[in-house]
């Protein structure tokens, strides 16, 4: 399986609402402390998750994923600290 078009709508649907979820709550402790234990924690979990997909599914899921997670989190959080989205760097080819 190597696209997203291979899964059922509802398997996207939650992989989608839980990528979207680690990644808001990334943003949202990073904007309240960078170098906190919750702020790596969370960066952790957005990371793990992205390699689980990325190892279930494939690459092309693993981005299609990191994507809808992308529109599924709320971008209004004041972040002073720009970054890309770790979840991005976990489904890189290397």
């Amino acid at each position: 399986m190597d696209c997203l078009e291979d899964l059922d709508s509802e398997t996207i649907e939650r992989l989608g609402q839980q990528g979207g979820f680690l990644l808001t709550t990334y943003r949202a402790e990073l904007a309240n402390n960078p170098a906190s234990r919750a702020t790596e924690s969370s960066r952790s979990n957005l990371i793990a998750f992205g390699h689980t997909i990325k190892q279930i599914y494939g690459n092309a899921v693993a981005r299609d994923v990191a994507n809808i997670s992308q529109r599924k989190s709320p971008t209004n959080i004041a972040d002073k600290h720009r970054i890309d989205s770790p979840m991005g760097s976990a489904y890189r080819q290397r």
